[in-house]
């Protein structure tokens, strides 16, 4: 808390006084994140005049290299980790979030195998779960320093087991 209020150049009575708590702050943050980081990822994601390959591709090298700047990792992955599981207000964004997600995977799979580019033997459903797990798995392991430069030919790795034969 007193790194928002040093950064902000506000007192933390305004905080409280905004938002109540550190829990109701944190739940605000959540929707910013998830409408300021999370959509517009979704959005080119999802964009039917990409190619879905390039698509997934920087999908995944968003996640190895960070998105624009920002440090590696996802809020609402790390909250997945850290939240209780009865927590019903985080519990449902974070659904909703997950639901968000694995709706624009599974749409731009759908158009990969309608194009013959993405395997077909497996349901849309499927390889969008399997890519929202390997995505998660990425965004915590992406939080320690690449020293060797091993990350970066991840993305093509892991397309290459969606790629239609």
């Amino acid at each position: 808390m007193q790194k928002l209020v040093d950064r902000m150049g506000i007192s933390r009575q305004s905080i409280y006084d905004t938002y109540g708590n550190k829990r109701e702050l944190f739940v605000q943050a959540l929707r910013c994140y998830r409408r300021e980081i999370v959509e517009p990822k979704l959005r080119r994601l999802n964009d039917p005049s990409r190619d879905p390959i390039e698509a997934l591709r920087e999908h995944f090298q968003g996640i190895i290299d960070g998105w624009h700047g920002q440090i590696r990792g996802c809020l609402m992955v790390r909250t997945m980790i850290e939240i209780e599981p009865g927590d019903s207000d985080i519990g449902q964004l974070l659904g909703a979030n997950t639901s968000q997600v694995r709706g624009a995977l599974h749409a731009v799979i759908e158009r990969g195998q309608a194009s013959a580019v993405i395997d077909r033997s497996r349901s849309a459903a499927e390889l969008a779960a399997r890519i929202m797990a390997l995505s998660a798995g990425l965004h915590v392991y992406c939080r320690q320093p690449d020293q060797n430069g091993g990350l970066r030919p991840l993305a093509d790795n892991l397309i290459a087991g969606f790629r239609a034969s």
